[in-house]
């Protein structure tokens, strides 16, 4: 009786302690009210994974605001809407677009160094289950675009490309958190937007 009355004890403290360190596990992606995040930071093994395991959706759309979609500059035949594929190739990453009209280009960037990082706690999204407040994110990454086929007008020195995705979650950053993405295409020859979604296992 005394054996089967210490291995008992043995389970409960076991089972305490597991707890316990599921319990340490969970508070250190815990957020906070009023949380902000924001920097630059190298660009290091773990990051480049979860970026790089980023998948994205199907579809890419052209920003134009109030205005027409003739007039975005820097495009052979700018579209509202395109066919998307992205990969990494090698060190790069390569974005083939393809129009409703059969009009194909592609915009690419070589993978830089740092990334610049904003995760805020944007005070509109309740706590969630005692865990804290979901944190607004975004990780950029910039470098000097390269443009073929209907995007090559707007391609040349000082065009830089910025890779900017977004979503939500809590102090512990996976790809799962992000769910959208924007690229935009700046310099003294184009400037002009893309977005669309990612696909995410949430």
């Amino acid at each position: 009786m005394t054996g089967l009355i210490r291995c008992c004890c043995g389970l409960v403290l076991a089972l305490i302690i597991l707890g316990g360190a599921r319990a340490a596990l969970a508070c250190a992606c815990c957020t906070d009210e009023g949380q902000r995040n924001v920097g630059t930071v190298e660009l290091d093994s773990g990051k480049r994974q979860e970026i790089e395991s980023l998948r994205f959706g199907g579809k890419a759309t052209l920003f134009t605001g109030a205005g027409d979609v003739e007039g975005v500059e820097g495009i052979t035949t700018p579209s509202g809407s395109y066919e998307l594929a992205a990969k990494w190739l090698d060190n790069r990453l390569v974005f083939s677009f393809r129009d409703k009209g059969g009009h194909t280009g592609t915009l690419a960037m070589a993978r830089p160094n740092a990334v610049s990082v904003f995760e805020i706690d944007p005070r509109n999204v309740p706590d969630r289950g005692g865990q804290g407040p979901t944190l607004y994110k975004e990780w950029k990454l910039s470098a000097p675009a390269a443009g073929g086929g209907v995007f090559a007008p707007g391609s040349g020195p000082r065009q830089i490309l910025t890779l900017i995705i977004h979503g939500h979650g809590n102090s512990c950053t996976s790809s799962i958190d992000f769910s959208h993405w924007t690229l935009v295409m700046q310099g003294p020859k184009a400037n002009y937007t893309l977005y669309g979604n990612l696909v995410t296992t949430k």
